[in-house]
């Protein structure tokens, strides 16, 4: 009995050392894996960043090796195709109108609430203690939440920021992806060029339609994004043309084409790189956005695990 102990006391051990020994190697093949696919999406991020290189390369942009086991892809897109949050909230100027029509889009019906989140937004930035109608300062912060050093009366660094102003977090729960369609390192104005179809009805008050039939345009002859007969619009005059702006609630608004074409651009000059690399299973994304790819200015970098 005490030589059976023995074996299977030896057994146990032995077999719990060749499961350490295969899980430490599963996670240094993880930690290789991990580190070749940074090493590709940095590859990938150092083709982008050369200012001869167009979106429309994607020769260059899309690259495999050792029999498509290893692999980068590199997107190229116009930061300015978002909306500036930021340039929106101008204390100086703040666009309620549009942000009005924006928060309506995205499911906020009640007015009261859009409102108030505008109102609790150019607070969070204006760089004083006075109260927007409907909006909330430091005294509001403390009395009804608690909180010391709310708003911060600065713009936003970063978009995360936005979640923490009271009435954001419904808009995050009816818009899950809003931070697709914000930014705060664009030039300021949406650039047509770059803008999606959702986001241009919403601009320039516009039918879902006409919106998609311009990106669509935009896209050339096979209405596919980010192939060789892509067409710029070489001014604002030019795009506007093909939409059909006004069309919808301000239809009857004199003024409102004028102030749409100053909240748009057909160059912003900043650009997002979204570089994926793949090892097998494994993927690894950076993200960068540059401001002029001739005299590059790294605005900001981040690196997203893919699982």
């Amino acid at each position: 009995m005490m030589v059976f102990a023995l074996v299977a006391m030896l057994s146990y051990l032995i077999f719990t050392t060749l499961r350490i020994v295969v899980s430490d190697i599963d996670f240094t093949i993880g930690q290789k894996k991990g580190f070749r696919c940074r090493c590709l999406a940095e590859m990938g991020i150092n083709v982008a960043m050369n200012p001869t290189v167009k979106k429309t390369d994607l020769d260059l942009l899309n690259m495999s090796f050792d029999d498509n086991y290893e692999s980068f892809s590199v997107k190229i897109r116009g930061e300015g195709g978002r909306l500036n949050i930021n340039t929106l909230l101008n204390p100086s100027n703040p666009d309620k109108e549009l942000l009005k029509r924006l928060f309506e889009a995205w499911g906020m019906t009640e007015e009261d609430d859009r409102i108030a989140l505008i109102d609790n937004l150019i607070d969070w930035v204006d760089p004083n203690d006075e109260h927007q109608e409907h909006g909330m300062e430091k005294d509001q912060y403390e009395k009804d939440y608690g909180i010391t050093g709310y708003p911060f009366n600065r713009y936003f660094y970063s978009l995360d920021e936005l979640l923490l102003v009271p009435g954001f977090d419904t808009i995050a729960s009816l818009k899950p992806n809003w931070r697709d369609y914000l930014t705060i390192y664009s030039q300021g104005k949406l650039d047509l060029n770059e803008a999606p179809a959702d986001l241009l009805a919403i601009v320039c008050d516009t039918t879902d339609t006409a919106a998609q039939e311009f990106v669509e345009t935009r896209w050339g002859d096979d209405h596919n994004e980010d192939t060789k007969d892509d067409k710029r619009y070489s001014s604002v005059e030019e795009a506007l043309a093909l939409l059909d702006v006004g069309s919808g609630p301000l239809a009857n608004d004199p003024e409102f084409a004028e102030r749409t074409s100053q909240r748009l651009t057909i160059n912003d000059g900043t650009t997002r790189i979204e570089s994926t690399g793949t090892v097998g299973d494994f993927r690894r994304r950076i993200i960068m956005v540059v401001r002029s790819r001739q005299q590059p200015q790294i605005l900001t970098r981040e690196e997203i695990p893919l699982f």
